[in-house]
């Protein structure tokens, strides 16, 4: 007979997975704490580390930066380097040598040199053209003030003064008032004596309006010497000779006005009157001065004889 080969035995495969390592028993134990992700701690570490240097890099940038400023030399350093940049210009001849005020009537040349607060040779460059003009119109006269650099050494100054309207009786004083209603700081009231004096807390801010009235009979203005607000609404009008005129306190114009027909039709202001109330649309009321006596009455003469 032949020779039978032997028969290969299968054996089963254990249980676990098909393909990959097998699991020996030191595998199957659960890891230790310290056997976790072990390269997680050099990780963080490094991170720290970054952290760190990153912080102390900012650190030491940030506080050479924080004493300059604080301390103050960063700003004296710019300020020195500016004033640098205007010594050199003024010694390649943009130096002040002139200033030039245009419009000046009643203020001192001297305060205006002091408003301007510079001297011949400071580099023109650096004069701070607002804050001239700031400090010249708060001088008491100076309503607005316009200021210019002209190269290579000129301050051109241009002021606008005030215009004295009217002299303000309050609390038995006078003062100085403008077109504007502000009172004027002056020394010298007797070079404005002749203006007209109004009477009144509210007369200085309502003038305007009154003058704008008078001015629309230049004859009859020339005797007006004082005007009184009354109850801050209508005005009372003084003329030169005593006369008082009552204004209403609508119609005003028209009103004034009429007076002046009245009086150049009928010479009021030279007749014996101290008041002319025009305050009624409708009609006028004449106070005499001297009123005449009204004429007695005659009387039967009697006879004695018998």
């Amino acid at each position: 007979m032949g020779r039978v080969r032997d028969k290969a035995v299968v054996v089963a495969p254990k249980t676990g997975p098909r393909f990959g390592p097998r699991l020996t028993a030191a595998a199957s134990r659960a890891p230790k704490r310290d056997e976790l992700r072990p390269h997680v701690h050099g990780v963080v570490s490094r991170r720290v580390m970054r952290l760190t240097a990153s912080v102390a890099a900012v650190v030491g940038v940030a506080a050479p930066i924080y004493w300059a400023i604080s301390s103050g030399w960063l700003v004296a350093s710019v300020e020195r380097a500016h004033q640098g940049f205007l010594d050199v210009t003024a010694q390649s001849g943009f130096a002040l040598r002139e200033v030039r005020v245009e419009g000046r009537g009643e203020t001192a040349i001297a305060d205006i040199l002091t408003a301007v607060h510079a001297n011949r040779g400071d580099p023109i460059l650096g004069i701070d053209i607002d804050a001239v003009r700031q400090q010249l119109e708060d001088l008491p006269w100076i309503v607005s003030a316009g200021v210019e650099r002209r190269f290579p050494d000129q301050l051109i100054v241009s002021v606008t003064e005030a215009e004295p309207m009217a002299l303000w009786q309050r609390n038995q004083k006078l003062f100085l008032v403008s077109r504007s209603g502000d009172v004027i700081e002056t020394a010298n009231l007797g070079k404005y004596a002749k203006l007209l004096i109004i009477v009144g807390d509210d007369a200085p801010k309502k003038a305007q309006d009154l003058f704008d009235i008078l001015a629309q009979e230049p004859d009859l203005r020339s005797h007006v010497t004082a005007a009184v607000l009354v109850g801050k609404r209508r005005w009372n009008i003084r003329m030169d000779n005593d006369v008082d005129v009552k204004l209403p306190e609508d119609g005003a114009l028209e009103a004034w006005r009429h007076f002046a027909d009245l009086n150049r039709q009928n010479n009021l202001l030279d007749k014996d009157v101290t008041v002319v109330d025009l305050r009624q649309p409708d009609r006028i009321v004449v106070r005499q001065g001297h009123p005449q006596p009204p004429a007695e009455s005659a009387q039967p003469v009697k006879s004695n004889e018998t």
